[in-house]
């Protein structure tokens, strides 16, 4: 006898369920590896057969917030900021969470847990504006020529922040050295992000 069709004999409560949601158990187990909730879901319905009402609300809402964040993901533009990375991840070796200025950009390291470890975070004015993960932009497509500058010449985009400001482009203090001044970025920083 087929296992499967054992299956729903001995489980005509989920063979029910199934008919009234179908894919909903099959969908939740593709992400239980990594989703600790649609792995209890699961669960429960090998255990009793079925889903309360609530649950299965849950479940689908959760499965199209998923499956959102996936459409987002899959449409977000590559962009090749390898330059603001790779001067990131310099930098990371020396500060816990390292900064750039650019015009009215902050761009800062996520930290190393969580969903964006490694991610870069843009802000402008001091408001979130989106971030770089993956080698992709989640943001307004505004703000994406400002940072491909950046990355074209990440040396160069520190300099004229810090001669227009006054201020170095990664710890924000003013420059005081005649050196420093010229050239647009304090010393310490300016080995501490390989520029």
């Amino acid at each position: 006898m087929d296992i499967l069709l054992a299956e729903k004999i001995q489980n005509p409560k989920g063979v029910q369920f199934e008919n009234q949601n179908p894919g909903l158990i099959g969908a939740l187990k593709e992400v239980t590896s990594w989703n600790s909730f649609a792995e209890s879901l699961v669960q429960q319905f090998n255990k009793r057969g079925t889903l309360s009402e609530k649950q299965t609300f849950a479940a689908v809402a959760m499965l199209a917030k998923i499956k959102s964040k996936k459409a987002t993901r899959d449409a977000a533009p590559e962009v090749d900021l390898s330059n603001i990375i790779d001067m990131f991840n310099k930098a990371h070796e020396a500060i816990k969470t390292p900064k750039f200025r650019y015009d009215d950009l902050i761009i800062s390291r996520a930290p190393d847990t969580g969903v964006n470890a490694g991610a870069l975070y843009v802000k402008i004015n001091g408001e979130y504006a989106g971030k770089v993960k993956e080698g992709k932009w989640f943001g307004s497509q505004d703000i994406l020529p400002k940072l491909q500058e950046i990355a074209s010449n990440p040396l160069e985009s520190a300099v004229a922040y810090g001669r227009k400001t006054g201020n170095c482009s990664m710890c924000g203090r003013d420059l005081t050295r005649h050196d420093s001044i010229e050239r647009g970025i304090g010393p310490i920083c300016a080995s501490r992000f390989g520029l």
